[in-house]
C-alpha cells in the first residue's frame, strides 16, 4: 500500500467510527427521569436549594455591588479631594 491509500482508509475508518459514536451519544435517553410531571416534593433540601439557594445568591450579589458602589465613591471622593488639592497648591505658588 502506497502512503495516500493508508491515509485515505485511515480517513474513512476514522469517519465510521465518529459517525457511529455520535449516533450512539444521540440515541441515549434518560431512564432515571419521572414519566409523570409533577410538582417537586417540599423537602428541606429542595426548599434550601430551590428558594435559599436564589435568595443567597440574590443577597451575595447585593452585598457585591454596594461594597464596589462604596470603593468607587470612595477613590473617587479621594481623587477629587487631592484634585482639589493640587490645584491649591498650584494657585499659592503662582501668588
Amino acid at each position: 500500500m502506497d502512503k495516500i491509500s493508508k491515509i485515505f482508509y485511515r480517513s474513512i475508518g476514522f469517519l465510521i467510527l465518529f459517525i457511529s459514536q455520535t449516533v450512539l451519544a444521540l440515541a441515549q435517553q434518560p431512564t432515571h427521569y419521572p414519566d409523570e410531571h409533577e410538582p417537586i416534593p417540599p423537602t428541606l433540601i429542595n426548599i434550601l436549594i430551590f428558594i435559599g439557594g436564589p435568595i443567597l445568591l440574590f443577597v451575595i450579589y447585593w452585598h457585591y455591588r454596594k461594597r464596589h458602589k462604596k470603593k468607587a465613591d470612595t477613590a473617587a471622593s479621594v481623587k477629587a479631594k487631592e484634585d482639589k488639592e493640587a490645584s491649591d497648591d498650584e494657585e499659592g505658588r503662582s501668588d
